[in-house]
């Protein structure tokens, strides 16, 4: 019996490599789906990325959207990434680890580096880009998510930073779910975000009549078929984590294979 179910609809979500100081900008709608169950977990992602070159020529790549930093998966949505002031989710993930900390910690960790990493991006979009600044930043959010097992037990995590307003100075506000304790431990939850008209249709009952895998890609694949610009699109990864280790049920050549790990 399912009891719970936390989908997070969006109009258009986008992963973004932001066009500053003359550097490509890449921006692609996506979906991200996941199912907790009381053992497992199933992750599943689109794949289409959209360039901007900064002549404002527009291509498309495919591109891997699951990452792994050892025994934690993370997927991401919205102005993301920006290398040039450190933000980056799979370095500052790397640095939040320490030795025999939990992933609590570890994520804990993380928010703070992260939040403090994408204030400095805001605020160079804010300076150096007031287009770019506007259109991705300004009152805007980043959703990360983290998957795990630990302890015999899986674990997501949600953290959504929130770009608050134009004020100066330029702040970072964080919403946190956890799972557990956000969640029920003895009932399948779903986490979602994609096209909105598709997500907040799906429905609270659907794992009881359809198996995690089959659940998520057809939630992917309706996302991709009713975005009205067609920015996100196949094919679909996903990944099965529980106690035991992590495997690609399906996976793209642009997917690395997972590295080894325990839960110790």
């Amino acid at each position: 019996m399912i009891n719970r179910i936390r989908v997070r609809p969006l109009l258009i979500c986008a992963f973004v490599f932001l066009q500053l100081l003359g550097i490509p900008a890449l921006v692609s709608a996506t979906t991200i789906a996941a199912v907790r169950t009381p053992t497992d977990i199933y992750l599943g992602a689109d794949s289409k990325v959209a360039g901007v070159r900064p002549d404002g020529t527009v291509y498309y790549q495919v591109k891997c959207k699951i990452g792994q930093v050892g025994k934690i998966f993370f997927a991401a949505v919205g102005p993301y990434e920006y290398e040039p002031t450190g933000l980056n989710i799979r370095l500052l993930l790397i640095e939040a680890q320490l030795p025999g900390a939990s992933v609590v910690q570890t994520v804990e960790r993380f928010e703070a580096f992260y939040a403090d990493a994408l204030t400095r991006t805001s605020r160079t979009a804010q300076k150096d880009s007031p287009t770019v600044y506007t259109k991705y930043f300004l009152n805007g959010h980043v959703y990360v998510y983290f998957f795990s097992s630990e302890n015999g037990i899986p674990r997501y995590f949600e953290r959504i930073f929130t770009i608050q307003s134009s004020n100066d100075p330029l702040t970072v506000g964080v919403e946190r779910l956890d799972c557990p304790p956000g969640c029920s431990s003895n009932a399948p939850t779903i986490l979602g975000i994609g096209y909105a008209n598709v997500m907040k249709n799906v429905s609270s009952n659907v794992l009881e009549t359809r198996p995690p895998i089959q659940v998520i890609t057809e939630v992917i694949e309706a996302s991709i078929r009713e975005d009205p610009d067609h920015k996100s699109g196949g094919p679909i990864d996903i990944l099965h984590l529980n106690k035991d280790g992590a495997r690609w049920v399906q996976k793209k050549k642009e997917c690395p294979e997972i590295h080894p790990y325990t839960e110790k």
